[in-house]
């Protein structure tokens, strides 16, 4: 059986479904239980390429122009896609199924899967661009009745699609996520030559990672942080991770203080090669998200053996359990505290990172790709296709 997948989202730099799609059709190529056919934009290639072996299909440049020239570039980019991959489709993959891990499908003469990775455009418009929760708004509820079955990437992404939709529960299958094998705990003189190269040094820093945008809670963070001790936070300077997002110049803005003190560092995008030695390195590792289907870079933080304190909102506690401190993402005092506690407190430190090394590993991406082909040949015996 053939499976189509859009994979246009590994051609950006890589946020959540990209990491996913990587991952996802990484370990169904190794099970070799499908024939894969990714999508790359204008690009067509049989099994899974890398990301490192595919070209951009567009000029930074050419990007800026269609924002500044295009009345609605999301809406125009989307049409020319729909175009490509019409055309490229309508023959030589019929009798395919047709996966697309970013919520919105292509138009596609077949069976169609979906990926629905949490529902915040629904749950929290205000923490999105207009023009993202207009189009999701209009295109999500068609997608969920088109689609022959959807994959949620946590239980709380499928209770809050059932809630939203009214969609049958035997239509959804949770599919829950891993962290790549590339995050483990690495010794303290493996870190010491890579953490120096940008100023920092093992255990000596807290961690948080993610698209600089509203819905990671960034300014709750920043005022959490700036209420520990100043000799703490000059020991352990807060350092995140993650290119600029929607509203990012709001946020560094009230976080000045804390940069200008040495306290608080902005190391941008950082490569996926170099993210598994930043997690190792960490001495604590925050994650206090509003929202979040899964919340990846926590399990991630688990596999490389940090203490993680996280926000007790959505999917995060399915994926952290009892194996890290949480707080409401809302109680500035209480992050602060726990915070604190985690920096000194080293036999809580240890402890949980033991258990969180445990906890990560009962997630697998194998079994997220068997549980994934086991969902398209439901499909395919649904269709009365041939498997």
């Amino acid at each position: 059986m053939k499976i189509l997948v859009n994979a246009t989202p590994l051609l950006a730099p890589r946020t959540g479904i990209g990491q996913y799609i990587h991952h996802l059709f990484s370990a169904m190529q190794q099970l070799d239980l499908v024939g894969l056919q990714m999508a790359y934009g204008f690009r067509m290639e049989q099994g899974f390429t890398p990301p490192a072996t595919v070209g951009r299909i567009s000029k930074p440049l050419l990007r800026q122009l269609a924002i500044k020239l295009l009345p609605y570039p999301r809406e125009t980019k989307r049409l020319v896609e729909e175009f490509m991959f019409r055309l490229r489709t309508r023959q030589s993959l019929s009798g395919s199924i047709y996966h697309e891990p970013n919520y919105l499908p292509l138009m596609f003469d077949g069976p169609v899967v979906i990926t629905v990775c949490d529902m915040s455009c629904f749950d929290h418009p205000e923490m999105h661009p207009k023009e993202r929760v207009k189009i999701m708004a209009k295109r999500l509820p068609t997608a969920i009745a088109r689609a022959d079955h959807i994959l949620a990437i946590s239980q709380d992404s499928k209770n809050a699609l059932q809630r939203c939709f009214g969609v049958p529960g035997d239509k959804v299958t949770v599919t829950p996520l891993a962290a790549s094998p590339a995050f483990v705990p690495i010794t303290q003189d493996a870190l010491l030559a890579p953490l120096s190269a940008i100023g920092l040094s093992p255990r000596g820093y807290v961690l948080t990672v993610g698209t600089i945008e509203p819905r990671k809670n960034l300014t709750t963070l920043f005022k959490a942080f700036a209420r520990l001790p100043k000799a703490l936070r000059r020991r352990f300077p807060l350092v995140v991770a993650g290119m600029k997002g929607w509203h990012y110049h709001e946020l560094i803005i009230e976080a000045q203080s804390l940069v200008s003190d040495g306290e608080l560092r902005f190391l941008g995008y950082v490569d996926d090669t170099q993210m598994p030695t930043l997690f190792a390195g960490a001495a604590a590792f925050c994650y206090p998200s509003k929202y979040e289907g899964f919340g990846l870079p926590a399990l991630e933080a688990m596999s490389a053996g940090v203490p993680v304190l996280t926000s007790n909102a959505t999917s995060l506690p399915e994926v952290v359990g009892d194996a890290g401190l949480m707080t409401d993402p809302d109680d500035i005092e209480g992050m602060s505290q726990r915070l604190e506690l985690l920096l000194e407190d080293t036999s809580l430190s240890r402890l949980l990172a033991h258990k969180g090394l445990v906890r990560a590993g009962t997630f697998s991406w194998t079994r997220c790709a068997q549980q994934t082909v086991d969902v398209y040949k439901q499909v395919a015996r649904d269709r009365g296709l041939a498997w």
